[in-house]
């Protein structure tokens, strides 16, 4: 797919040749799984979630069991164990040129994909069209609240520091928020669109393409 001028019209060539590669990438708990599972279920798309990839590399039945595994980086065991995760999630994302057998392909991203090595986020734009599903500037207080209340694992790629006196819990606190506004800011530079989150909550299949053809059309 030629995906910088993809139009409307060859998107609908591409869904129904069954060569349609759609990437979503965004903040954790904006949507992106569930657009994925309706698309998986309503268009038959090939559903690729790299956290269940990551899930099962690791040999572990869920993700608060990677997220326990993980830990904080305020914890001696961080260093080595996030390097091992963002290792298996930069081998599962380079799968976004993988063979599909003539189905469409929807790419669901974990939230750390932008700290990922800069070959494999070309060979995810070269393959996939990005959607950034943007949960915009405004939602990020609720989001570092959502994360203090159900921890996931977080790559937090050296975006924590500690002051004089302060405590783990009050450093995170403090710097969770910056590693956000990185994320955001990363995010909206390396997808082909952004649209608000927002625009396709609890929208079906179709709603949904049609909702990515209007802005190309913008494009």
């Amino acid at each position: 797919m030629e995906l910088e001028q993809l139009t409307p019209e060859e998107l609908d060539a591409h869904v129904s040749n069954g060569t349609f590669r759609l990437a979503f990438v965004g903040m954790s708990n904006v949507g992106k799984s569930y657009r994925s599972r309706v698309l998986h279920g309503e268009l038959s798309f090939l559903w690729f979630n790299v956290d269940e990839g990551i899930q099962k590399e690791l040999n572990f039945a869920s993700m608060e069991d990677i997220s326990n595994w993980l830990g904080q980086p305020t914890e001696k065991t961080y260093g080595e164990r996030e390097e091992r995760y963002l290792e298996i999630e930069n081998s599962l994302t380079k799968n976004a040129s993988m063979q599909t057998d003539g189905k469409n392909l929807v790419f669901d991203t974990t939230g750390s994909d932008v700290h990922l090595k800069e070959n494999t986020l070309k060979i995810l734009r070269e393959n996939c069209l990005v959607v950034h599903l943007d949960a915009g500037d405004d939602s990020l207080e609720k989001l570092v609240e959502k994360y203090f209340e159900m921890p996931k694992p977080v790559a937090w790629c050296g975006h924590l520091n500690r002051e004089p006196n302060e405590t783990s819990e009050e450093a995170l606190r403090r710097c969770y928020p910056t590693l956000l506004e990185f994320r955001l800011k990363q995010y909206r530079k390396l997808s082909h669109l952004n649209i608000p989150a927002h625009k396709v909550h609890d929208k079906n299949a179709e709603e949904t393409l049609q909702i990515i053809k209007s802005y190309l059309a913008k494009n």
